[in-house]
This record gives structure tokens, C-alpha cells and sequence, in this order.
């Protein structure tokens, strides 16, 4: 009895120190990959700052430097999206104190910002996007010409007669409409309603990619993306100050994914088709995405009544619509800002060889797949990306183009950067 009774009283002291032993590792475990995660979305969020401000201060010229951000931005997309897989059970501070951090960092880029460019809602564009949209519009809707046959909407001397007309699709017309009636502030007020579609689309996105989650966990990801998109610098300025029109392709592309993800893909089509009609890049891009064997036959229908516009202006007068939408485009000089501008001659087809690889590679890898919402955005970014560093300019107005992307990855994908156990 005596060694029974001992042996017993060993057994469960043995079996004590394991079980504490174990829960300690467990906690450790977790403390571990509670600061990973917290560490990933603290990297992540300066990270993104610090390129953004190198975008901010390099506006003009520095094409190996803006090589770097954006290769920076394709790290950083790819490697979270790389990580996707990796289950985490995170506690529920971590989320109410990412909602609260980004809340207060979203107030206060509101305050600089506003405080900033916000007089400049009244004024009228004064970059050549803007108010050639703006002149056009005023052409178009008041006086009934065609303002793709005009030769003084671009009067830049390198620009040949049939390429001084109107540069991008009648889409863009119908967007800033008001401004024809209203000028200046017509404009700048369209703009902004792009600006809310955009940021609104963006948080409809993540919100229908996170069902069955914790109410915080989505308030944290739609705060924290709604400050990475807000936070850079260089939007406001293009949107408020000088008067981009980036903002309206790339809130039709948002709200079409919206309306993919939701299978309603008449509408996803009509959207992407009317972008494509606004400003045929990036939404090209988007579009052979969805180039796959699972491909709608609605989506292609609507992406048919989308591009109606273009079709209308192609019977008006189809040489001077290609010459100035298209033609221009691909005949394009290269300047400071690109990166042909500081590779020998000889080397300049290797960069349509890499869209044309990129293009090809997403292509065949998609094809036989059935695409997520994310995925789908991902593959579309880090396509972008290619593209944009190896054409012939790189303009602070295609940053635009970025913003909403890079904020939805991130803000999805945030606490993955670094590999847990």
C-alpha cells in the first residue's frame, strides 16, 4: 500500500509538471505569435509611410528610385499574400487596439490634409488631366463637337495635329459632366464623390471577404485600410490640389469588384466596362484577369454595355477617337521619370518583354482556376506594378491607381508578414 500510494502521488506530480509545462509552452507560444503579428502590422504600416513619402518627395525624375518603392510594394504584397495560409487565433485587444490606433491616425490625416488642400475644392484644375477633362466636357456638353476632333484641347507643341484633341475615353466625359455646367468646382466635387465610391468599395470588399469573423477584427481591417489609403500625401494633392482624374476608372474598378464578389455579374462587367471607356489603363488589366475558363458570359455582356460609350464616339468619328485614345498611348516618347531614361538603347525591348511575360504568366496560371475576390486583386496589383515601372512614364497620377489596392492587401493580410508557429 505504502509503494502504491507513492507511486500514485509520483505519477501525478510527473503528470502536474507536464501539464504546466505545456501550458506554459502554449502561452509562450502564443506571446510569440501575438508579437509577430503586432510586429508585422507595425512594419507593414511604416514601411508603407516611408515609401509613400519618398513618392512625395521625388515627384519628377528619379526613375531607379521609384523602381525601388514600388519593388518595395511588390515585396511587401507578395510576401503577405504568400503567408495567407497561416492560422492565427488572435485576442480580441489586439483588434480593438488596431481599431482605436487607426481610428485616431485617420482623424488626424483628415485634419492635416483638409486644413491643407481643402480651399482647393473651389478652384478649377491646373494639370493638363484636369482641365483638358474639364475643356472637353464644356466642348462636348455646351457646344455639341466632337472633342476628339478638336486641336486645342492639347495645344503642346510636341503633340501633332491629330493628338491635340481630347487623351482619354468618353467615358471620362460622362463622369465630369457637371464640370461643364459648373467649372472648377463641378470638377473637384466629382472628384471627391469618386474619392467616397472608392473608399466606400474598398471597405465593401473587405467586409464580404471576412464573414464569420469577430466584429472587431472587421472594424480593425476597414479602419486600418481606410488609413493606409488615406494616409499618403500624394492623393491629396493629385485629387484636391491639381485635379487628377485617376480617381473615377479606379472607383468604377472597386465598385465592379464589388458587385463580382456579390456574383452579380452583369453589373461587375457594366462598371469594368465603363472604366475601360474612362481610361483604358489599368482597367485592361483587371479585365484579363477574369480571363479564365470559369469566365461569366454576363460579365462579358455587361462588359459590352460598359464600353457602349466608346462605341458611340468610334461611329462619331473612329480615327480621331483611336488616334488620341489609343494611338498616342502606344506611340508614346519616353521621359525622366521612366526607367528608359537611364537604360542604354539597346536593352529598352526587355521592358515590354517583361508586361508581355507578366501578362502571359498570370494569364496561363489563372486560366484553370476558380479566383477569390483577394487573389484576384493581388494578381491584378503585382501585374500593375510591372507594368507601371517598366512603361514609358511614371507619373505621380498613377500612384492613384495604387493607393486603394495596396491598402486592401495590407490591411488584409496584415499580421502574416512574419512566418508563426
Amino acid at each position: 500500500m505504502i509503494l502504491n500510494t507513492g507511486s500514485s502521488v509520483h505519477t501525478q506530480g510527473f503528470a502536474m509538471r507536464f501539464t504546466t509545462t505545456l501550458e506554459n509552452g502554449l502561452t509562450l507560444r502564443h506571446l510569440l505569435n501575438l508579437t509577430l503579428a503586432a510586429s508585422s502590422v507595425l512594419f507593414s504600416v511604416v514601411f508603407i509611410y516611408c515609401i509613400y513619402r519618398l513618392f512625395q518627395t521625388y515627384d519628377w525624375g528619379q526613375p531607379f528610385t521609384k523602381f525601388l518603392c514600388f519593388s518595395g510594394l511588390f515585396a511587401l504584397c507578395l510576401t503577405l499574400f504568400r503567408h495567407r495560409q497561416q492560422t492565427q487565433s488572435l485576442p480580441n485587444f489586439l483588434f480593438i487596439g488596431e481599431a482605436l490606433f487607426a481610428s485616431l491616425v485617420v482623424i488626424a490625416i483628415f485634419y492635416r490634409m483638409l486644413n491643407g488642400y481643402g480651399d482647393a475644392l473651389f478652384t478649377a484644375p491646373t494639370v493638363d488631366i484636369g482641365y483638358t477633362t474639364e475643356h472637353a466636357a464644356r466642348l462636348l456638353f455646351l457646344q455639341g463637337e466632337n472633342p476628339y476632333l478638336s486641336q486645342e484641347i492639347n495645344i503642346r507643341p510636341e503633340l501633332a495635329a491629330e493628338h491635340r484633341g481630347f487623351h482619354y475615353g468618353p467615358a471620362m466625359l460622362l463622369g465630369y459632366a457637371p464640370s461643364a455646367f459648373f467649372p472648377g468646382v463641378g470638377y473637384k466635387v466629382m472628384s471627391m464623390v469618386f474619392l467616397a465610391i472608392a473608399a466606400i468599395s474598398m471597405c465593401m470588399l473587405i467586409v464580404g471577404n471576412m464573414k464569420g469573423q469577430s466584429r472587431w477584427q472587421v472594424r480593425s481591417t476597414v479602419l486600418i485600410a481606410l488609413m493606409l489609403f488615406f494616409l499618403p500625401e500624394r492623393l491629396w494633392y493629385e485629387v484636391f490640389q491639381v485635379g487628377a482624374n485617376d480617381i473615377y476608372p479606379v472607383s468604377l474598378l472597386l465598385l465592379g469588384m464589388v458587385f463580382a464578389q456579390r456574383d452579380k455579374w452583369l453589373w461587375a462587367g457594366i462598371l469594368m466596362g465603363l472604366s475601360f471607356a474612362t481610361k483604358f489603363s489599368p482597367a485592361a488589366f483587371l479585365l484579363a484577369m477574369f480571363l479564365r475558363k470559369d469566365i461569366r458570359m454576363t460579365f462579358l455582356a455587361g462588359c459590352v454595355i460598359g464600353v457602349t460609350p466608346m462605341m458611340a464616339f468610334l461611329v462619331w468619328d473612329y480615327q480621331s477617337l483611336m488616334e488620341n485614345v489609343f494611338f498616342l498611348r502606344f506611340g508614346l516618347n519616353y521621359d525622366s521619370t521612366s526607367l528608359y531614361s537611364i537604360t542604354p538603347p539597346v536593352l529598352h525591348v526587355l521592358f515590354p518583354l517583361a508586361q508581355l511575360s507578366a501578362l502571359v504568366y498570370l494569364l496561363v496560371r489563372n486560366f484553370g482556376r476558380t479566383l477569390s475576390t483577394e487573389e484576384t486583386l493581388v494578381c491584378f496589383t503585382l501585374l500593375l506594378i510591372i507594368i507601371e515601372v517598366t512603361f514609358k512614364e511614371i507619373h505621380a497620377n498613377h500612384l492613384i491607381w495604387f493607393y486603394p489596392l495596396i491598402a486592401f492587401i495590407v490591411a488584409t493580410y496584415r499580421h502574416k508578414l512574419f512566418p508563426q508557429h
